[in-house]
């Protein structure tokens, strides 16, 4: 589980980011100034952040890369609603357990997930291809479907990847989407995840929890991969209206706000 000082170090460097994103470009001894750390510090952060590719660091400071392509670079979207996303991510934690084995589909709130997790022994199936830089649990082991990476969401896809997750009969799954809405169901944008992401729900023994920002709520992307009825829980934001929220209940899903 994420220490208290691990949580600070992620919450400045979303503000750095912040920053950056809304300057385009800002220097160290600013975000020293801004946040009150040391320029050591500040070096560090956007290191973290470079290595992510969200800025390119240079000389005194650090520039804003993809500025225009915000809203579908993977490494971008990761830092949209992040504190929010933490906070789903911690409390779909609480739903495993000790020698559970589970699904993780691709996605940034499901990433978060995987560094949450304190129960042992846990065994998590996943085609997200970013775990690597998330600091799991050592009582967590992953296994990674393989496949054919997409670069746009940092996942494995494709035959490879369906047939690993075939082989699976999880306890259960956790599952990051584009949208959720109670008429149309389950929605993503990519296809081929929608194929991967439908397998894993049908070879889940338990629960299907869907962990979304309420940004995806009422939102209807476009590939169905599942129907509302395959749901048990939904974990959210308070951004979600109080409509949504009626009329996913009234679909039988347990609606937990953090």
């Amino acid at each position: 589980m994420e220490t208290t000082e691990g949580k600070l170090s992620l919450l400045r460097r979303e503000q750095i980011y912040q920053v950056i994103q809304k300057q385009s470009m800002a220097k160290v001894e600013e975000l020293a100034k801004l946040t009150g750390m040391t320029t050591m510090t500040i070096r560090r952060d956007l290191e973290y952040l470079e290595k992510r590719g969200l800025v390119e660091r240079v000389r005194g400071g650090a520039v804003l890369i993809n500025r225009n392509l915000l809203a579908t670079a993977y490494n971008q979207k990761n830092m949209l609603h992040f504190t929010e996303k933490n906070a789903i991510a911690a409390r779909a934690a609480d739903y495993i357990k000790d020698n559970d084995t589970i699904f993780i589909n691709g996605g940034s709130t499901t990433l978060r997930l995987f560094g949450s997790i304190s129960a042992q022994y846990v065994k998590i199936v996943s085609n997200n291809a970013y775990f690597p830089f998330e600091h799991i649990h050592p009582g967590v082991s992953v296994i990674s479907t393989g496949g054919q990476f997409n670069a746009e969401s940092y996942t494995f896809v494709g035959d490879f990847g369906t047939q690993s997750v075939a082989g699976v009969w999880a306890d259960k799954a956790f599952i990051g989407l584009d949208g959720i809405d109670a008429k149309r169901g389950l929605t993503t944008n990519i296809q081929s995840e929608g194929q991967i992401n439908r397998l894993m729900i049908a070879h889940t023994k338990g629960d299907i929890t869907v962990l979304a920002d309420s940004t995806k709520i009422g939102n209807v992307a476009n590939f169905l991969f599942s129907p509302i009825s395959s749901v048990k829980r939904l974990i959210t934001d308070h951004g979600i209206s109080v409509q949504h929220q009626r009329g996913l209940e009234e679909c039988g899903i347990e609606v937990i706000v953090v």
